[in-house]
C-alpha cells in the first residue's frame, strides 16, 4: 500500500499518556521539554551545541506536521495525561525506515525534570504497537549510545534483544565515535499488551 494511503492516528490515547501529531501552536511548550536537559541531547543526540529558540520550535512543529502528513518522518509529541505537560517527543526517524519491508526505527528523549518514571518506555511501547497494527512492521530498530545506561534500559524492559554493536557512523560533540547498539523486535506478541487508543 502506498504509505500516504495509511490512516495513521494524529493522536494516540495511552494509560498514562497521550501522544500529538505535531503541528501549530505546540512550539512553546515543545521549547521548555527541549531546554530541560539539553545538554543531555548534545551529549548523546549530536545535537547543535546552541538551544533552539522558541519561535524556531514553532517553525519546526508546523515542518513536522507537514512530514507527518506525508509519512516522511513521523513524529509525536509524548505529553503527561495527569498534567498536560510536553514531557518528551519519539518518532520513527526516516533515516531508519524502510517502507519496502516495512521497518522502521523508534528515537525518543525524555526532559530532564521527567526522567526515570517509564514515559520514555510507556511511549516506545505504543510506538511500536502502532509500527506492527498499523504499518505492518516486520521489524523495529533502536539505536543507542553504549554509554548511555539510561536510554539502553527502555528497548530491554520492552523484550528488544541487542542484535549487533558498531564503532562510528554517529559522531559524538567529544570528537569520539559513538560505540552504537542496536536493539531489535521482530514481533508484537513479543510486547506485553498495552491498552491503547486511536
Amino acid at each position: 500500500m502506498n504509505r500516504l494511503l495509511i490512516n495513521l492516528p494524529e493522536v494516540i490515547d495511552t494509560p498514562e499518556l497521550i501522544l500529538q501529531m505535531p503541528k501549530a501552536n505546540f512550539g512553546e511548550a515543545l521549547h521548555h521539554a527541549i531546554v530541560d536537559g539539553y545538554e543531555d541531547y548534545v551529549k548523546w543526540l549530536n545535537w547543535h551545541s546552541v538551544p533552539p529558540t522558541i519561535e524556531t520550535v514553532e517553525i519546526e512543529c508546523r515542518k513536522h506536521h507537514a512530514e507527518f502528513i506525508l509519512r516522511d518522518f513521523i513524529r509525536y509529541l509524548i505529553i503527561d495525561k495527569q498534567t498536560s505537560a510536553i514531557v518528551g517527543r519519539c518518532a520513527f526517524p526516516s533515516f531508519q525506515a524502510n517502507w519496502l519491508i516495512p521497518q522502521f526505527g523508534i528515537s525518543y528523549f525524555i526532559r530532564k525534570s521527567h526522567r526515570s518514571k517509564g514515559y520514555a518506555t510507556a511511549a516506545v511501547h505504543a510506538m511500536s504497537t502502532l509500527a506492527f497494527r498499523l504499518l505492518k512492521a516486520k521489524k523495529l530498530e533502536i539505536y543507542c549510545d553504549s554509554e548511555n545506561v539510561a536510554s539502553t534500559k527502555v528497548p530491554l524492559k520492552l523484550g528488544f534483544q541487542l542484535e549487533y554493536t558498531q564503532k562510528g557512523g554517529w559522531p559524538r560533540q567529544d570528537g569520539k565515535l559513538a560505540e552504537l547498539q542496536t536493539y531489535s523486535l521482530f514481533h508484537e506478541q513479543d510486547l506485553h499488551p498495552l491498552p491503547i487508543n486511536w
